[in-house]
């Protein structure tokens, strides 16, 4: 069955050609200013509704210059997937930021809508299944802590022994989240070369190169 996608504000869609492009995936109701907001609830600020795994997203290879994907990726089933289709939509070098709960915070538990219990080496997991066209380099991967006296020793610990921390003290210290920076690595193309992607059949949804 084709997915169905619908463009909520084309508008923002078209200001968003303008400069600097940016997407926004999940973005919810705290859209990043600027950038074309994809999400599937049509209560949310998205320029686009559309489901994250449901299938291809609806614009064109090299599309955007940056992804931004804040507390989305632990509801997704396939986070490999989704990283390739945020490939194929970014350029080469694009800046892809990713931000989820740690595996030991309670915000994670609280969402029964929450697929995904992630850590700082889950990044590095996805960078090995993606195919080999996929490339990423992984620039930054942290873990961010609770305001106040009661996770300094998480932070004391993390700053000595990021893997000892998450093997022995995450549960006793739970952190907050997981910061993910990734850029896109693309071969480059032979001059006149065309994708052989399929574009979108959309001229609004299709954001031109």
């Amino acid at each position: 069955m084709t997915t169905q996608y619908r463009v909520s504000a084309p508008v923002a869609v078209t200001r968003a050609t303008q400069g600097r492009r940016v997407l926004d995936l999940g973005c919810g109701s705290h859209k990043h200013p600027g950038a074309v907001g994809v999400d599937r609830n049509p209560r949310s600020q998205a320029d686009v509704l559309a489901d994250l795994d449901a299938g291809k997203l609806p614009f064109r290879d090299g599309a955007f210059d940056e992804a931004r994907l804040a507390h989305v990726i632990e509801h997704l089933r396939d986070v490999v997937a989704v990283m390739a289709e945020v490939h194929r939509v970014c350029k080469p070098g694009a800046l892809v930021v990713v931000r989820t709960p740690h595996f030991s915070s309670i915000h994670l538990y609280t969402d029964p809508g929450h697929r995904q219990r992630l850590a700082r080496g889950s990044m590095d997991q996805v960078r090995k299944d993606l195919a080999p066209a996929c490339s990423v380099e992984i620039l930054r991967k942290d873990i961010l802590f609770h305001h106040g006296p009661w996770s300094w020793p998480g932070r004391i610990i993390y700053r000595i022994s990021p893997n000892k921390y998450e093997k022995f003290f995450a549960f006793m210290f739970p952190a907050r989240e997981l910061v993910f920076e990734l850029r896109i690595i693309k071969e480059r193309r032979a001059p006149g070369a065309e994708s052989r992607e399929p574009r979108a059949e959309s001229p609004t949804l299709a954001l031109p190169r």
